[in-house]
């Protein structure tokens, strides 16, 4: 075993002479270290500029800590940078007695903007150094806002991926969507919780409210002595040893790090929080999920997800919405869901095709949406899925592929769909064990490049084009080149190495990743269902080399795998069908793992547990550093209606991905 790096690198009232000469000298200052002392004499207390003052619009703040004000304290209003640990400070003004500051952002920033307070005095009491509270801006110059410990939460949960030190910096689209998804967590006018967190189906269903209450409450205890700083900060130490020196930054690495000390976090809750639901015991890590259902009659057994440039997510459905349910009857509707807007919008596409969507959908070069039309159905609806056909959709949501879909092929109950980087559509068919091959997406030149795949499940693409598929009833991964040739080799490994695989990935090293369900034999035709077997079940992952080469790992909480990812530093998350938890694995880029172990386990035993999952199928990160997971199934399936209801999203946790996905994962 090697030594794990030292860290990680990095990803990650009017002052008189201010209000008249300060902006032009503020925009040049260099980024402080939030919660570092600087050599200048501390800002004088703010107040609106002079009419004329060149400048957008006018930001009126208030600092708070237990929601009293926090006179006299430094509020920087900073500019994110390109990359993680790079920020300049464009404005450094004191808050008044009431805790009150003003900010008029320079014309022309153009960037992600956030705010960080520090020192000052509240209930008599001066802050301590550790203590640094922030808030997400994003684009807004204007309105009002509050600066406070829930607003830190919020702000170091969503951009801790962006984060080097407690600077913030990053690429498009993924910082300006990180930004957005704070509004999810609180109000920033006013600093509450928003009411998203607060209520169905997230609020008190599951464990993510009382969390983030939890987290708030410890900040609030450094302010005031409640809670012992020293101990929380020692308790928030990342995975490669790095202590935070501050509240701020602390929550940008707790993300990052959530199982490592869970309980000396969990002991520096006050007895007194201020923040109500709290946890009452130690979780078994600190994350923040959240869950995303639309208006709770959209939704209905989400198979898998794909994101566009944007970073919007696109959701496949296997069945459609009833209230009641006599039949399992094909979904025939495209999600587009936008959790970075106000209200969460959810907009519905319909036509080319679309019915029963499986496991398989992802973008191709032109920003087409691929999808395949695996067919789910009940012995008593009234239109028989096709269960043979691809559709294409445009990013307005119009189709591409006619009524029936693309039935070339030939098709059968197909899963797994990707486009390599030339456009080429693969899918693996699982009715007749085939992959086939649209050249340069095109329809009329269907290939059926491999037969007796048996029940070709899901397809992935190397970095060098080669072409691999699960077969999930043959226990083997099939390899395939460029030309559709096979591989030397080809089909690799037997039963000694896989168990019902289901999902593949491919990574930046050449590698693909394979999930080993250990018991979910894929229903491919009529007639049949998918059984879950009583029990405890555990599965692995298998590491597919370019070679062909196979090596197998197992633990990180893995209980019957699905849907598999590779993040940004080529780590490996994994989807579970049961156990209500997702897996984390190092890769083959060890350097980026805190073991330095290909394989080893990053989650914990009982992987990262979240009781909002039911059982999940696919699991995609997005380019804020977001792990995505479809509630595909409940968690006890009914024979009438066993499908999940929408989508969870762990917070901050991977390494950003760029979108659209189009074979190996790429740097934003």
């Amino acid at each position: 075993m090697t030594t794990a790096p030292a860290s990680r690198p990095t990803r990650k009232r009017r002052r008189a002479v201010a209000a008249l000469l300060g902006l032009g000298l503020a925009a040049g200052l260099a980024a402080i270290p939030a919660g570092a002392r600087s050599e200048a004499p501390e800002p004088a207390v703010s107040g609106p500029p002079r009419v004329g003052h060149a400048s957008n619009r006018l930001l009126v703040g208030h600092v708070e800590v237990g929601g009293e004000p926090v006179r006299g304290a430094r509020v920087q209003l900073v500019l994110a940078g390109r990359k993680a640990g790079q920020a300049r400070v464009l404005l450094d003004v004191g808050s008044d007695r009431r805790g009150r500051f003003f900010l008029a952002a320079p014309r022309g920033h153009r960037g992600q903007l956030y705010v960080t307070a520090s020192q000052g005095r509240t209930g008599g009491r001066r802050l301590p150094g550790t203590v640094v509270l922030a808030a997400a801006l994003g684009r807004r110059t204007s309105g009002q806002m509050v600066v406070n410990e829930a607003t830190t939460v919020a702000a170091g949960f969503s951009l801790a991926q962006f984060a080097g030190h407690g600077r913030i910096g990053g690429a498009e689209p993924g910082l300006p969507n990180a930004m957005r998804m704070t509004r999810n967590l609180v109000n920033l006018r006013t600093g509450r919780t928003a009411a998203f967190l607060r209520t169905a189906p997230n609020g008190t269903s599951t464990q993510t409210w009382p969390t983030f209450n939890s987290l708030a409450s410890i900040i609030g205890g450094c302010a005031t002595g409640r809670s012992d700083c020293g101990a929380f900060l020692r308790a928030a130490t990342d995975a490669w040893g790095h202590r935070p020196r501050t509240t701020w930054e602390a929550m940008t690495l707790i993300p990052q790090n959530p199982a490592g000390d869970p309980g000396g976090i969990f002991a520096q809750v006050p007895a007194r929080p201020a923040y109500r639901p709290v946890l009452h015991q130690a979780p078994a890590d600190w994350v923040l999920a959240l869950q995303f259902v639309g208006n709770g009659h959209e939704f209905s057994g989400p198979g898998n997800v794909a994101f566009d440039e944007h970073g919007a997510v696109w959701v496949i459905n296997n069945a459609q919405w009833a209230k009641k349910w006599k039949n399992v009857c094909p979904g025939l509707g495209l999600f587009k869901v936008d959790p970075f807007a106000p209200g969460r919008p959810v907009e519905q596409y319909t036509g080319g095709g679309i019915n029963g969507a499986g496991f398989g959908v992802g973008f191709d070069p032109d920003n087409h949406l691929w999808i395949g039309n695996f067919g789910f159905s009940g012995k008593r609806c009234t239109t028989e899925p096709t269960s043979n056909s691809l559709s294409e959709f445009r990013l307005d949501g119009k189709p591409l592929s006619p009524p029936r879909g693309y039935r070339q092929g030939p098709l059968s109950w197909p899963q797994g769909v990707v486009s390599d980087r030339d456009g080429n559509i693969w899918t693996a068919s699982c009715g007749n064990s085939t992959l086939v091959e649209y050249p340069d997406g095109d329809p009329r030149q269907a290939t059926v490049v491999g037969t007796g795949i048996g029940r070709a499940f899901d397809v992935a693409v190397n970095t060098e084009g080669n072409v691999f598929v699960t077969a999930n009833q043959g226990n083997q991964v099939w390899g395939f080149t460029p030309d559709g040739e096979a591989m030397s080799g080809s089909p690799f490994g037997d039963a000694s190495i896989f168990s019902d695989p289901l999902g593949i990935a491919s990574d930046r090293l050449g590698n693909t990743w394979v999930s080993n369900s250990g018991a979910i034999p894929s229903p491919c035709k009529s007639g049949e269902g998918l059984q879950t077997p009583p029990g405890t079940h555990h599965g692995s992952i298998v590491q597919v080399g370019p070679d062909g080469t196979l090596t197998k790992y197992a633990g990180a909480g893995l209980t019957i795998p699905w849907g598999i990812a590779v993040d940004g530093d080529d780590t490996i998350w994994v989807a579970n069908f049961t156990g209500q938890r997702v897996s984390h694995l190092c890769g083959a880029r060890v350097a980026t793992c805190p073991t330095g172990v290909a394989g080893d386990p990053i989650s914990p035993s009982g992987g990262y547990a979240f009781d909002g999952l039911q059982r999940n199928t696919g699991v995609q990160i997005d380019p804020s550093g977001n792990v995505w997971l479809t509630n595909n199934w409940k968690k006890i399936p009914l024979q009438v209606n066993p499908f999940g209801r929408g989508l969870v999203v762990y917070l901050g946790m991977a390494a950003p991905v760029r979108a659209p996905l189009i074979g190996p994962p790429q740097l934003p």
